[in-house]
């Protein structure tokens, strides 16, 4: 019989017959080589184009065992087994030896009257290009798990680990916590200086969180200003103490591309086991925990922390339930503004409204108080601040068609209406809409506001002053004073707070202060208003005071337009 190729390629095998271990290392090491199993006679054959070599059926295993990385060889026997139990032509696999190289083996089966008796194939060296796909691999990973302003893990990332690190506590019976943690101002920052800046000071962020962690703590950006710290089994006091700090840290400004920036933190946490059992559960409970936090937080005029608790769920679940009814009232129309008027010192001269936000809900008339902090918190406010613009630029236009022909009308404007994106923009829209000009409105904004972020604020008063709109700082004096803002912003007005105007009386702490706010205003050309005066006492010492307006139920309560059109006549 006619020998084959194979049978001749086999012969030359033989005829150098080696089974030293260091021969076979050889062969495998070039970049390309062809091989033969022999399944009768259990012997492997190797040939790198200049050794030949047979190997005994004791030895093979040992070899190939002693050349693959952990597990390679399990699984190539596996898929050749596999192969020859289905009947396949052949098959093919990458092979990750231990010195770290790659080989590409490529197998075709031989078969006698349906019986496999040889495997023959080539292997070549693939490392580059596996270098090239472990690359790419990483690249996709980088970006399916790392976030990539900041480096840090992102979400994907982080719910995984926290479900390893469940499974792990199940197993040790040991617990963790969750830290969720929301920077203030950062939507600011975008909008003011820039997409650069907002992104440098993320980083900035990023990193001074992470020097208060321990290095085993897992820490991610969650997405926007939000960031979540998941800890190892350690004792509340210990996470008590860090974010206490982190609460401190944040209480200052820092330098960001030379912009001084500042931002505070609100932060929830929730525990592994007794919040959740789940990822799902436990990032939902610390994010409850969190908004928990920024609600009183505002209240308390500064940063907080708060472990969740069960009570905070059916809070949060009543707050949700006010979004829905204010989101639906917005919809059917059912807010409406009153007018308070601001009179002159004669005490009967109309100089000017102030516009109050009312809301007709099913539990009756409410004024801001009772809804606009939750409006705030769920974004709302920005459909608010669109409800009011259009609606008191329509009033303004009603007053003038009915006598009041330079009578400029007020709104008292909260953090987030009076640094929303192109409020400025939205504003004119309306001024055009009803053939308004910008003189007949004035801004009212606290200090409080302005010192959040001051350079946003700066910038905004700019842009009014340019337009012809006219600022005025409310609630003047009530502990958040700066007397640099007078000198840096281009104010109309200061309205001093009714704190000082419900006590006022002759020579009196109150009387001082006030005194020295109107002397002051004076001496730098700006103008003063006093609010909430009720009495006749209060409206004659601020007179005799020389203050230029007054605003009160002692003149007028707030009034509807078909009010004030009573008023005109």
């Amino acid at each position: 019989m006619k020998e084959t190729s194979v049978d001749l390629w086999i012969k030359d095998f033989i005829e150098l017959t080696d089974t030293q271990f260091e021969r076979f290392e050889q062969a495998i090491k070039s970049e390309r080589g062809f091989w033969l199993y022999d399944i009768k006679e259990k012997k492997i054959y190797l040939s790198d184009g200049v050794v030949y070599l047979t190997i005994q059926s004791e030895n093979i295993e040992d070899y190939v065992k002693k050349l693959m990385a952990e597990n390679e060889f399990i699984h190539l026997l596996n898929l050749a087994k596999e192969s020859v139990e289905n009947k396949q032509n052949g098959f093919s696999v990458r092979v990750k030896l231990k010195e770290g190289r790659w080989i590409f083996v490529c197998a075709t089966i031989l078969y006698k009257k349906a019986t496999p008796f040889r495997i023959v194939g080539t292997f070549e060296d693939v490392t580059p290009h596996v270098s090239c796909d472990l690359r790419l691999s990483r690249y996709i990973e980088l970006i399916a798990y790392y976030d990539d302003v900041t480096g840090l893990p992102n979400r994907n990332f982080l719910n995984e680990k926290i479900r390893e690190r469940i499974e792990e506590s199940k197993k040790e019976n040991s617990k963790f916590w969750t830290i969720f943690i929301e920077v203030d101002n950062f939507g600011y920052i975008n909008e003011v200086f820039g997409h650069a800046v907002g992104d440098e000071f993320l980083k900035s962020i990023a990193m001074e969180i992470k020097k208060f962690l321990p290095r085993e703590w897992i820490f991610s950006r969650f997405g926007g200003d939000e960031f979540v710290v998941v800890t190892t089994d350690v004792e509340k006091a210990l996470v008590v103490q860090i974010v206490e700090n982190l609460v401190e840290r944040f209480s200052r400004s820092w330098s960001v591309m030379g912009k001084w920036l500042y931002t505070s933190i609100n932060i929830g946490i929730a525990g592994y086991p007794q919040d959740g059992t789940e990822a799902d559960t436990i990032l939902k409970n610390a994010e409850i925990a969190l908004t928990v936090a920024k609600k009183r937080g505002k209240d308390m005029g500064k940063s907080l922390y708060e472990f969740y608790e069960r009570s905070m769920t059916e809070e949060i679940l009543r707050r949700v339930e006010i979004e829905s009814k204010i989101l639906r009232g917005i919809q059917n129309k059912q807010f409406f503004l009153v007018y308070q008027p601001k009179v002159s010192r004669d005490g009967r001269t109309v100089v000017g409204f102030e516009a109050l936000l009312r809301w007709n809900s099913p539990r009756g008339i409410l004024a801001t108080d009772k809804f606009i902090q939750i409006a705030e918190e769920s974004g709302l406010v920005y459909d608010l601040n669109r409800v009011i613009l259009d609606i008191v630029c329509r009033d303004i236009k009603y007053m003038k068609e009915n006598g009041f022909k330079k009578v400029p009308v007020a709104i008292n404007l909260s953090g987030k209406e009076f640094a929303m994106y192109n409020m400025i923009g939205i504003l004119g829209k309306y001024l055009e809409k009803h053939n308004v000009t910008p003189e007949d409105i004035e801004i009212e904004v606290t200090e409080r506001v302005i010192l959040t972020n001051l350079e946003l604020s700066k910038e905004i008063f700019n842009k009014l002053y340019k337009k012809g709109i006219r600022i005025s700082i409310d609630d003047f004096g009530t502990g958040y004073s700066s007397l640099e803002l007078l000198l840096t912003l281009p104010v109309h007005a200061l309205k001093i707070d009714k704190k000082f105007i419900n006590k006022i009386e002759f020579f009196g702490n109150e009387y001082v202060i006030v005194k020295n706010i109107i002397y002051m205003a004076k001496e730098m050309n700006l103008k003063t208003i006093a609010e909430g005066v009720e009495r006749k006492e209060q409206y004659e010492i601020l007179k005799e005071l020389g203050c230029d307006e007054f605003q009160g139920y002692y003149f007028s309560k707030p009034m509807r337009i078909e009010e004030v059109a009573e008023l005109i006549k």
